[in-house]
């Protein structure tokens, strides 16, 4: 038990843990003592990547995280599988002859790594910002943290691993275009309408707006050039100020005026906007794949 209280204890210096939602840190300091191959190891961007924190001497490493480790390793040969070391207390015990024996006693040829030392904590925990041990992360194809947590069920491992190796590779814009924080996030239908092609895309434009002015045309060549392949375009009109009375079929006049053809709906009151929390100064365009 005092074991077990040790390795879960740095968990409840602050909170939140983990950095969901962030691009994942680079593995740069990790010392190797497998590589699973000829090559230093590395998140890999265009693959979904695993990795797996323990400590040596850590019961619950041992009772769940490398046995469910070990189930995912065998269940999904695509995916990038990393183990490593990450000690903060008992350097003594957990040492990089006992890591690397601890993954040759579940029989996996992964990746294996060593971080932190006497003095020096793992500083991959710090970037991570990992509770403890046992501490799983998975990352998906774009280099975004999908999820870290301490337990990780065999069943929930299934699930994300399925889900981001079903994903396609995107481009992602600079972190400062608004929006970017919202790429990987589930959304709700929309109040005017449903996801109902394999890929919507929603502009909101306003008859105020240069930038609309410009765009808007190009917006229309998408939706000619994509149709056939299952993208549907919208634009979804929001006055500038916010505004519950708006004649629809002057907005859709509009909306042709500017060279769009394609479906108009309103979002007078910004609710939809304020809903999915897009900022209103930025001209925005938002992807969600149908489930």
């Amino acid at each position: 038990m005092f074991l077990q209280a040790l390795c879960v204890a740095i968990a409840l210096q602050s909170s939140p843990r983990g950095i969901v939602g962030q691009q994942a840190p680079s593995l740069q300091g990790v010392a190797w003592v497998q590589s699973g191959g000829d090559f230093i190891p590395s998140i890999e961007k265009g693959k979904v990547n695993y990795l797996f924190f323990f400590q040596s001497w850590c019961p619950g490493c041992h009772s769940h995280g490398f046995p469910t480790l070990q189930k995912m390793v065998k269940e999904f040969p695509k995916v990038n599988f990393i183990a490593i070391q990450t000690v903060f207390e008992g350097f003594s015990s957990n040492t990089k002859e006992r890591a690397l024996a601890d993954v040759k006693t579940f029989g996996l040829n992964i990746s294996v790594g060593h971080d932190g030392s006497y003095g020096n904590p793992s500083p991959l925990m710090r970037r991570y910002r990992s509770g403890g041990t046992p501490w799983t992360v998975i990352i998906d194809k774009n280099n975004f943290v999908r999820f870290n947590d301490f337990r990780l069920t065999p069943k929930l491992g299934n699930e994300i691993l399925t889900t981001l190796q079903a994903e396609k590779d995107y481009e992602i814009l600079p972190i400062h275009r608004g929006g970017q924080e919202m790429i990987g996030t589930k959304l709700s239908e929309p109040i005017f309408g449903n996801f109902s092609a394999p890929l919507t895309l929603y502009r909101w434009w306003t008859d105020t707006c240069p930038h609309c002015e410009a765009s808007l045309p190009a917006l229309d060549s998408l939706r000619e050039k994509y149709k056939d392949r299952g993208l549907k375009v919208v634009g979804v009109y929001h006055p500038k100020p916010p505004s519950k009375t708006i004649n629809e079929q002057e907005v859709h006049v509009s909306a042709v005026s500017r060279k769009f053809n394609g479906e108009v709906v309103i979002d007078g009151d910004w609710s939809q906007l304020k809903k999915w929390w897009l900022e209103s100064i930025f001209a925005i365009a938002v992807l969600q794949l149908s489930t």
